[in-house]
């Protein structure tokens, strides 16, 4: 298995910059996530912490608006805050030299020793207060090559070659961390990291390359289509217009002439349009801004980025849909014109059905990928996970010192005993990392892992769980085979049970003879042997992005998080008499919850922002291709209309002569089909090939999609025909 996870060792950085020129400095970091602050008699729960060395500010540019840029991050139990903060905790006094309490493991003062502007969004490590690295050194230096549980950061020199550096980390990657760990040095750039990293424990859940790249070629397609309108209208009116073209070549106009008159129509037109999506933009921009769930432009007006790709749109626009019917309108000849031979000409006819084909097959292939796109969503969100998630409650734990480990076990051993006997609880047990948390919401071990005695070592990232004797209760875990862990069994402190993932790797597929082997994680001989006791069926402990993870849990009475399943009635009583309880043995914690199915949701908002942004985008794409069959429909009916007399004459039926038109969009409708449908399947497939856990390819939504094409097709052209075809034959054979 493939290891690679963006957290690292914590003597990286150093290491690379003392063996590597190319490297100019580093900054080591670690996520604490959420820090519990005393603010007079309230208590904060702080969740974006990070432990930073001193080189950290300087390496990503932050400036100081406050403090001493010499000496901040280089004293234990310091904190550099952010601007929003600072006002949070001292308004408007000087926070530099004042203390916070922070609480839990650390349980002493800190000193604020610098503040710094809020950190932008369009950042991928995000933070509101830094605290010194030093501050947890002890952690550290334990780490050192055994666990990489920190987030390296390297400067490199401007003019690096990234192939030759790459060459460069594998040795390094021996040296330091072992030939036989096959783990090796990975660098990605900063700028990737947001949309085309595909490492594990990446800080924050990033965003996806291919979900851009849709939206983005969803915004071509309905320029296009709203170009293809303005050249199949042009091209279709250049009949009523020859007479116009004849005139002024008689009088002198060259042809030059006349391309650029239509040429500045084209340009007059394109501004027009370009104007009012500006003023459009400017509106809806609050709207597309919540969709999004980001503040992606504040002012359209005032964005140069924005006004330089309006401008060029503006110009390709002005090219594409003028050029071609230019050409047409100034090349009729004015003998003919004027003579009146020319009419009905066939010129830009095949132009005119290429351009139909071009608006039927993409608005097919938006229907069909905005109908795949719900499912997916859809399916992930319904698709059984493995444990039941219902009703149940999930928070962090006091945190505490290592010394006061025996005194919260029995504070912790009885305040489960107080829940459990409340009647609005059903069970209460704990857990190291809750489920639906993101890669780095759970420990793991990259160190290789075997069977005694029954497997040779596997190399791989194997993920580790603590829990206690009544996790497995709480969610509903099934027991494939052996038993949960008990706590009366002093032995299951020395117990392990797997899931089916872990013994699949091995391609062990018979569970019960797995039970009291022993597994050993780590590469030295000398590491704990664990008895297998229960093998736990398969349940997604994240997103379904994501396949189940090999995972070992660990017996341990006292976790850092609890979760609470509550009866049935209402969830709200339930909750106030866990929080009562809660302030009564553990009055300096605050009690912060969260429904553990809500939890999920949420790592699916990415997913289903597509999903709404796809739509969004593909209706009106869908509207403007309506609006440009409904205008060649109705032009098209305009000129046929003598031919719908003399067939009304001849006994045609209104319904007849609908079909009859109609007729004529149906062979183009039929090679759109051929054109999108393998564009649709490739499209697709590689966006549906980001997920671990997927739905087939719905060919079905192909063939709803053409039923929807055909049938705006028909209703537009339906329409157009059916105002000529109820006329008076009188009038319309006398129709010129």
């Amino acid at each position: 298995m493939a290891v690679r996870d963006a957290m690292s060792f914590a003597p990286s950085g150093k290491a690379l910059m003392d063996e590597l020129p190319e490297v100019l400095s580093y900054t080591v970091t670690h996520k604490r996530g959420s820090m519990i602050i005393r603010k007079e008699n309230e208590l904060v729960d702080e969740k974006m912490v990070l432990a930073v060395d001193s080189n950290f500010l300087r390496l990503f540019n932050y400036p100081l608006l406050a403090g001493n840029a010499n000496e901040v991050m280089i004293a234990p139990y310091t904190m550099v805050l952010t601007a929003s903060k600072a006002k949070k905790y001292f308004g408007e006094a000087d926070p530099i030299g004042q203390k916070i309490e922070v609480l839990g493991r650390f349980n002493r003062p800190f000193e604020v020793v610098g503040i710094i502007e809020d950190v932008p969004d369009n950042t991928h490590y995000k933070f509101d207060i830094l605290i010194s690295l030093k501050s947890m050194q002890g952690q550290v230096e334990n780490d050192n090559w055994n666990g990489y549980n920190y987030y390296t950061y390297l400067r490199l020199a401007p003019d690096t070659d990234m192939a030759q550096l790459n060459e460069k980390l594998i040795p390094l990657s021996d040296k330091y961390i072992g030939e036989e760990s096959k783990l090796v040095f990975n660098l990605q750039p900063i700028k990737d990291i947001h949309l085309h990293s595909d490492f594990t424990f990446e800080p924050e859940i990033h965003g996806s390359a291919k979900a851009v790249n849709f939206l983005s070629i969803i915004s071509i397609f309905i320029l296009l289509i709203a170009w293809v309108n303005y050249v199949n209208l042009s091209t279709a009116r250049a009949v009523d217009r020859a007479q116009e073209v004849g005139l002024r070549k008689v009088v002198g106009a060259k042809k030059g002439q006349l391309i650029g008159q239509f040429l500045v129509e084209s340009l007059l037109i394109n501004f027009l349009g370009a104007l009012a999506a500006l003023v459009l933009a400017e509106i809806l921009l609050p709207h597309f801004n919540f969709l999004v769930g980001k503040t992606v432009l504040t002012s359209a007006w005032t964005n140069t980025g924005f006004l330089q790709k309006l401008g060029l749109f503006f110009l390709l626009g002005t090219f594409l849909s003028g050029f071609y019917p230019a050409l047409v309108l100034s090349s009729f000849k004015p003998i003919g014109v004027l003579k009146g031979t020319f009419s009905r000409s066939k010129h830009g006819t095949l132009l005119r059905k290429t351009l139909v084909v071009v608006q039927f097959a993409a608005s097919l292939i938006l229907i069909a990928n905005t109908i795949i796109v719900y499912r997916q969503v859809n399916y992930m969100t319904q698709k059984d996970m493995g444990i039941n998630i219902d009703r149940v409650i999930g928070f962090q734990n006091p945190r505490f010192q290592r010394d006061q480990r025996e005194q919260y076990s029995s504070k912790f051993n009885s305040f489960y005993e107080e829940l459990n006997r409340l009647p609005e609880v059903a069970k209460v047990g704990g857990i190291s990392s809750l489920p639906g948390g993101g890669s780095s919401d759970v420990s793991s071990s990259s160190g290789g892992v075997r069977i005694v005695d029954k497997t040779d070592r596997l190399e791989g990232t194997i993920y580790v769980v603590q829990v206690d004797e009544s996790l497995q209760e709480v969610f509903d875990i099934a027991v494939l085979a052996g038993r949960n862990f008990r706590k009366d069994m002093a032995s299951d402190s020395n117990a392990v049970v797997v899931n089916e993932t872990f013994l699949k790797q091995f391609n062990i597929s018979d569970y019960e003879t797995m039970i009291n082997e022993k597994i050993q994680l780590g590469r030295n001989p000398e590491n704990d042997m664990y008895k297998i006791v229960g093998v736990f069926r398969d349940y997604n402990r994240t997103t379904l992005k994501n396949s189940v993870e090999p995972t070992v849990f660990y017996y341990d009475e006292l976790q850092r998080n609890s979760v609470v399943r509550l009866n049935a009635g209402d969830p709200t009583e339930g909750i106030k008499a866990v929080e009562a309880t809660w302030r009564r043995f553990f009055p300096d914690a605050p009690f912060a919850y969260s429904f553990v199915d809500s939890r999920f949701e949420k790592l699916y908002v990415e997913d289903k922002k597509f999903g709404l942004l796809f739509g969004n985008f593909s209706i009106l794409a869908i509207i403007v291709a309506s609006l440009g069959l409904l205008g060649l429909a109705s032009f098209l009916a305009i000129q046929r209309t003598k031919e719908v007399g003399v067939r009304k004459v001849l006994g045609a039926s209104t319904g007849n002569i609908i079909m009859l038109f109609f007729k004529d969009f149906i062979y183009l409708l039929g090679i759109a089909v051929v054109i999108g449908v393998p564009l649709v399947y490739m499209s697709m497939s590689g966006w549906l090939s980001n997920y671990a856990y997927r739905i087939d390819f719905p060919w079905w939504a192909m063939i709803v999609a053409c039923l929807i094409i055909g049938l705006f097709a028909f209703v537009t052209v339906g329409l157009q025909t059916y105002r000529v075809a109820v006329l008076d034959p009188a009038k319309t054979i006398r129709h010129e």
